[in-house]
């Protein structure tokens, strides 16, 4: 029998892949692999159709075979690639690619492939450089600058990430999906009206696009303008009702508006889609917590259900071996992790601890998950011994991270917010895990050992339930560090008196608006001061003048201010600070007390309603705590009566907040020193 003409055939077989006619450009190579079973071309080109059809293995083993006959052939080496890539053996599929680019220089799809296979592997800083290799061999790969510029996103380098989502943008100028991009950009670097701009273009160009009205909407909750962005998250949900993220960020939109129950129903449904997903685990138990919203039990239970969702159990917790024989006197290595090591509440209260840490007890290391550092990140990097950015890094890469810098003692500023590494605290990579200070309750981790706090938040007899041991400090827990800037105390010559908040709007439920709406109607000259983000939209307050007016107050009572630079500025306007409730203020009571403004707090029975409380008690101002709402206007309406009693605390209260715990860095950094040292001592002393 005459072997026929291979070659012919073989041209015949491409010419019916390259037209989509597989099963007839496979018949003809399998018939060349019967005459010639060793045949590389026919070998890979079946290992093709195979990856195409999604024969993973199949495809795998003719490719294989192919480089056997041909090993210097970087396209085999390529596809096979492409195939191990598509069964998620990312190491091999390197190796591959790797091989590909060796053989082939300029071979601008492996190395973008290359590049997409170390970003898999969470590995952006690997991934940039293929990509730019691509790029060098093909200016015009589009694919190349998109893939580039996610990377670059991924390390925080937001510029030139933006650099290059604008060259693709300049070769594929009709596409929607880039100018997303951009806008996204933007509004990382808080330029949110060119962001807006942006946006507004990408969903003319795709009208249908979820994405489009998606990030349309998350720029407009940016800005301020709440309602208009529920208007586009709902949008994006009519266009694709599984969109886990639109209903996340949907959820968080409504929340600040003040509706939870719509809140918690969008965050429950964004879970049901993505339970994998513990940014929108995180997001559901901050509501959970922060408003107080489900009983003590369920509180637990909710938290402890992330742990074992995303916890990754008692195999992760093993990990690493912490010797328990080792100098309970020594220095020690304290971790801070957090993504809040920038302009933000946390850090008002972690740089002057930073400052104050003794450095001949304990030597510091922070850990940084900042996107965008600023003038706050430099100056807490500097104070640091040590700094690592984790942006970008894996939380198994994290845990090892910690392990390698041998933390005696690891501490989360974070709990369950936005941008968390709890993960890493699941690999308990270090032998002493704590909690403190940027949450409001238990983290739910079985590896987190302690969550400290003091006696006034957390008290002995606190119903709070947690899985930490609480370390009560016997002093003000945190230490406030007034801005630098801060205006200068002034008497208010204001008629009629005026109360104020400066809280999230998302803070003023039904019981808060009723009670100082009880107070506005017993002083029936006063008015209520409100300025917050989401009052830059007008929906937000009419919403909110619609809700005082059902109580009896008419709208010329209400000052209603968006968010402005003269934040500080604005506390010369209040005579008295209305703290809300259950979710009392943080930043914004001290702020208060450090302008001269007396805050007016009711205390309950968590953490969360009771910072107001541990605040006014640093300063002596234990008068100011209610402890029902009916005390609350008691004292609020006493205060208002007493004007002499007004202008003593106005003219004498940022000296005696100064001269307080609460400006005590040294005596905060003591403390925590000290409580480090006992938990550091109890680790050596436990049993092996």
């Amino acid at each position: 029998m005459n072997t026929p003409d291979l070659a012919r055939i073989l041209k015949k077989a491409v010419r019916h892949h390259q037209k989509g006619e597989m099963r007839r450009a496979e018949t003809l190579y399998k018939k060349i692999l019967h005459y010639q079973p060793d045949h590389p071309e026919a070998l890979h080109l079946s290992g093709v159709i195979a990856n195409q059809s999604g024969q993973y293995e199949r495809s795998e083993k003719l490719l294989l075979q192919a480089i056997a006959g041909q090993p210097n052939n970087a396209i085999y080496h390529y596809n096979l690639g492409n195939t191990l890539k598509a069964q998620n053996k990312y190491e091999e599929s390197l190796q591959a690619y790797q091989q590909a680019v060796a053989l082939k220089t300029d071979f601008t799809l492996a190395y973008n492939n290359l590049g997409n296979v170390l970003h898999e592997l969470s590995r952006p800083e690997a991934a940039i450089p293929c990509y730019q290799q691509a790029i060098r061999y093909d200016p015009g790969y589009a694919e190349a600058y998109n893939n580039l510029g996610n990377s670059l996103k991924d390390i925080g380098k937001l510029e030139a990430a933006l650099a290059s989502f604008q060259k693709e943008f300049s070769l594929r100028p009709d596409n929607a999906e880039i100018l997303i991009n951009i806008g996204n950009i933007l509004q990382s670097q808080n330029r949110h009206q060119e962001a807006l701009d942006c946006l507004q273009k990408a969903l003319i160009l795709s009208p249908r696009s979820a994405m489009a009205h998606y990030n349309l909407a998350t720029t407009l909750d940016e800005l301020g303008q709440t309602g208009r962005a529920i208007a586009y998250f709902r949008a994006a949900l009519q266009l694709d009702p599984n969109f886990a993220a639109a209903h996340c960020n949907l959820a968080r939109a409504l929340k600040d508006s003040g509706d939870y129950e719509g809140a918690l129903r969008h965050y429950r449904q964004a879970l049901a889609l993505q339970p994998e997903s513990a940014e929108a685990h995180n997001n559901l138990l901050f509501l959970l917590s922060y408003h107080v919203l489900c009983s003590h039990q369920e509180m637990l239970a909710a938290h402890q259900a992330w742990d074992q969702a995303h916890g990754g159990g008692p195999q992760t917790a093993q990990t690493f071996h912490h010797d328990r024989n080792d100098d309970p006197e020594r220095r020690l290595r304290i971790g801070y992790v957090s993504p809040d090591l920038k302009h933000h509440a946390v850090s008002f209260f972690f740089e002057p601890l930073l400052a104050a840490h003794d450095r001949r007890q304990v030597e510091i290391f922070c850990n940084a998950e900042v996107n965008q550092p600023d003038a706050v990140t430099r100056r807490l990097e500097a104070q640091a011994d040590h700094w690592c950015t984790t942006i970008g890094m894996s939380d198994e890469a994290l845990a090892r991270r910690i392990f390698a810098d041998r933390i005696d003692v690891l501490v989360d500023l974070a709990g369950h917010t936005a941008g968390n590494r709890l993960k890493a605290f699941c690999y308990k990579p270090a032998p002493v895990q704590a909690s403190y200070l940027g949450y409001c309750t238990t983290t739910g981790l079985a590896t987190m050992d302690y969550w400290i706090t003091n006696t006034t938040l957390y008290p002995e007899d606190s119903p709070e339930l947690t899985t930490e041991t609480p370390w009560r400090l016997d002093r003000c827990w945190l230490c406030y560090q007034p801005a630098a800037d801060a205006p200068p105390v002034v008497i208010p010559q204001n008629d009629p008196l005026t109360f104020g908040s400066l809280n999230e709007l998302s803070k003023l439920t039904p019981p808060v608006i009723d009670t100082w709406a009880e107070i506005l109607r017993a002083l029936p000259h006063s008015r209520l001061l409100l300025k917050t983000r989401v009052l830059a939209d007008p929906t937000m307050q009419q919403q909110i003048t619609a809700r005082f007016a059902a109580q009896g107050i008419a709208p010329e009572r209400l000052l209603l201010l968006p968010r402005s630079a003269n934040y500080l500025g604005t506390y010369q306007s209040i005579d008295i600070a209305l703290d809300p409730f259950p979710r009392t203020g943080g930043a914004t009571t001290a702020d208060a007390l450090w302008m001269g403004v007396p805050v007016v707090t009711l205390a309950g029975e968590r953490c969360i309603e009771r910072q107001g409380a541990s605040m006014l008690c640093a300063v002596g101002l234990q008068e100011l705590i209610a402890t029902s709402r009916a005390d609350y206007v008691a004292r609020a309406c006493a205060l208002a009566q007493n004007y002499e009693r007004r202008r003593a605390l106005r003219s004498s209260l940022r000296q005696r907040m100064a001269d307080s715990p609460l400006c005590n860095a040294t005596g905060l950094a003591l403390a925590l020193e000290h409580a480090y040292r006992s938990m550091w001592r109890q680790f050596l002393e436990q049993p092996t």
